[in-house]
């Protein structure tokens, strides 16, 4: 039929083919429905606007809410011979399905041989193990949060037992240079002596030097812990991003997230000079996280421009 239009392609050719191929659909829709939904988008980008209602009732006898469950159909289904030959009904029911999971359900359920019916029930229960999945992903996420936290918030601490040395060698470098102090000024002091102190003291400088050392490291492996923390952080956002949330979401509840996300973020715009001298490695998590947010916002946009898709009977 594709055939049917070659040169010209004026909208209001491609237009009239799509208006007999919407008829023939509508004539046999327990086997085009996928079709006809394909048919309506398309067409719906060339109706002029306010005739869409009316291009539908005379070109397929039915309404734009049905029209509509057709186009979602078609979207989610459609160009997959997996799903030719489903009964409208029990697709209408599988919209419902968690994205990414509609070829699973296909290998657990022999949806041809269950009732419209049957099939609602099984979408429920998947719906149901992805909210309690997604519950217990969120649990552990939060436990995890708490402890990296506390990790955050605990300073680096030395051995008992090298902190009680280090202290015992700075107590004996301060008697030992007291006594230097007494001996020069009661005149005893021989040079012999003194040598040795020196010495003794310079052997005593190295291991504090090295007990500073053990300090340091300390202190790097909690800077690591930190960054580990942080990195933690983004990788639980990018989660929460991705995944499919099940509950409901309402216009009240997204603008208090809203609110809150601004009231704790306002001050991301005006921090120019402290991105300019932030570590490379923390502004690249910020960007990550940016990056994580907007691509959020576009598939939110991207959602929030369509029609909802509920069972509507096409046929009595």
């Amino acid at each position: 039929m594709n055939g049917m239009i070659t040169t010209g392609g004026s909208e209001l050719a491609r237009l009239d083919y799509l208006s007999a191929e919407a008829r023939i659909c509508a004539e046999s829709l327990a086997n085009n429905m996928l079709r006809l939904g394909r048919v309506f988008l398309e067409a719906k980008t060339l109706v002029k606007h306010g005739e869409w209602q009316t291009w539908v009732h005379d070109n397929a006898g039915m309404s734009v809410r049905q029209a509509q469950n057709l186009m979602a159909s078609f979207e989610r289904f459609g160009g997959n011979p997996v799903y030719d030959g489903i009964d409208k009904s029990k697709l209408f029911k599988m919209l419902a399905l968690p994205e990414g999971t509609e070829e699973r359900f296909l290998e657990e359920n022999n949806v041809s041989e269950m009732t419209a019916r049957e099939v609602d029930a099984a979408v429920k229960k998947v719906r149901e193990e992805a909210r309690v999945e997604l519950e217990n992903e969120r649990r552990l996420r939060q436990e995890a949060e708490q402890r990296a936290l506390e990790a955050e918030n605990r300073p680096p601490e030395l051995p008992a037992e090298v902190a009680a040395d280090l202290s015992e060698k700075q107590e004996t470098i301060a008697r030992q240079q007291a006594e230097l102090e007494r001996l020069a000024e009661t005149g005893r002091l021989t040079i012999e002596e003194a040598s040795r102190l020196r010495k003794e003291n310079d052997g005593l400088r190295r291991e504090n030097e090295d007990q500073a050392e053990l300090l340091q490291d300390a202190q790097q492996e909690y800077n690591r812990l930190q960054g580990d923390y942080l990195n933690l952080q983004s990788s639980v956002a990018k989660g929460d991003a991705e995944r499919i949330p099940t509950d409901t979401l309402t216009a009240d509840t997204f603008a208090s997230a809203v609110r809150q996300f601004i009231g704790i973020c306002a001050r991301m715009p005006h921090m120019s000079h402290s991105f300019a001298i932030m570590p490379q490695s923390e502004k690249t998590i910020f960007d990550e996280l940016l990056q994580t947010v907007e691509s959020w916002a576009t598939a939110s946009r991207k959602a929030i421009d369509t029609y909802s898709a509920e069972e509507a009977l096409i046929y009595d």
